[in-house]
């Protein structure tokens, strides 16, 4: 089984679920508009959507409540150059996970410090500081979920060790 039929297994199941109640003391039949919105769907294509610049590397921004006003989630990739940094910063409305595609980074998470190298994940908490510094002499990619379409960010400067 592909991809895409494991996704439409899993988009029917999901629709069944939520149609039959299950788990939510529902015992009405889903209205006909809501069954429709579950049913919508949006997609960025990767190469279509435009970098977001910054003096440390650039994000693309694939998902959010800007690009799909039903999105409840945010979804990016991003791309931190060697010997570079992004600023100390959190967020306050919303949890991160940051997934390592390639490179790696010492990340500042809080008063703690991970390494993190391609397939780590951190889940960084909602409002807890944090940076990433780039290892090595390869840029850090990787991809960034916030639990939140409109995630918001507070830049609390350099954060200089």
């Amino acid at each position: 089984m592909d991809c895409r039929e494991r996704l439409n297994w899993s988009l029917a199941l999901l629709l069944a679920l939520w149609a039959s109640g299950c788990g939510t003391g529902r015992t009405e039949p889903p209205r006909k508009e809501d069954v429709k919105k579950i049913m919508e769907i949006s997609v960025q294509h990767f190469d279509k959507v435009e970098q977001v610049k910054y003096p440390w590397g650039w994000i693309r921004w694939l998902m959010n409540s800007k690009l799909d006003p039903g999105a409840a989630q945010t979804f990016g990739v991003v791309e931190i150059a060697a010997g570079q940094r992004n600023s100390l910063h959190m967020h306050p409305n919303c949890e991160e996970l940051l997934y390592v595609l390639s490179g790696s980074c010492k990340h500042r998470i809080g008063d703690k410090s991970v390494v993190l190298k391609p397939g780590d994940i951190a889940r960084i908490p909602a409002g807890v500081a944090h940076q990433a510094i780039i290892l090595g002499n390869e840029p850090m990619r990787a991809v960034i979920s916030y639990s939140s379409g409109d995630r918001q960010v507070v830049d609390l400067g350099p954060g200089k060790e």
